[in-house]
């Protein structure tokens, strides 16, 4: 059996014999720790409350968006059926061929046909992918429809070769066809995406 030296305590305890060892809360070195600890669950908190805001914010924003292109592209497609574009140049066309002599008409039109695509182009990829491609799409045929008219506008066809311009006629007629056909399939997709709130991502709705 092991024999310990009676003063083996007394040496090796780093007290003095009238001192009592802190509790380990009441250290000087465990405010500290304990501060650093609270800051970083505050800290990181505050950085997961700050990213979901900028989430929801950006979802705001996306249903937005949505819709006010929505309400645009519908607005272009019944401006185009109001003002008669197709028939009257399909009209056009059709007594040309028959005559051997051009006939067209004039139409008149704002220089900024699409103010909330235009404000908004940097701001399509908030929507899914899919949808931005269709947006896209519809806006390059939209555009280039608008500057067919503005070139049936600013020029006298009349000094073209008949068959440019009659091969010109035709294909506006194509283009308004496929602006209306991407239209009446864009206006539903925006208006679903529109009412598509923050709680459709959590399966909430």
């Amino acid at each position: 059996m092991r024999v310990y030296d009676k003063n083996f305590l007394a040496k090796s305890w780093p007290y003095g014999p009238n001192e009592r060892m802190s509790p380990i809360l009441a250290s000087s070195w465990w405010a500290p720790i304990l501060q650093t600890a609270i800051g970083g669950v505050i800290g990181g908190g505050a950085i997961a409350g700050g990213a979901f805001g900028s989430w929801f914010n950006w979802q705001k924003e996306r249903q937005a968006i949505a819709a006010a292109l929505a309400g645009e592209v519908e607005a272009a497609k019944s401006v185009a059926e109001f003002r008669q574009f197709r028939p009257i140049i399909e009209s056009c066309l059709e007594s040309t061929k028959a005559q051997g002599k051009l006939v067209y008409l004039r139409f008149s039109f704002d220089d900024h046909q699409f103010p909330v695509f235009e404000q908004n182009v940097s701001k399509i990829g908030f929507l899914p992918q899919d949808l931005a491609r269709q947006v896209t799409e519809f806006y390059s045929y939209a555009r280039s429809s608008v500057q067919d008219l503005r070139t049936l506008y600013n020029q006298d066809l009349n000094d073209w070769p008949l068959p440019a311009a009659i091969g010109f006629l035709e294909s506006m007629i194509k283009a308004i066809d496929a602006c209306t056909g991407l239209a009446e399939a864009l206006v539903p997709r925006l208006r679903q995406e529109a009412a598509r709130s923050w709680e459709h991502y959590f399966g909430l709705k």
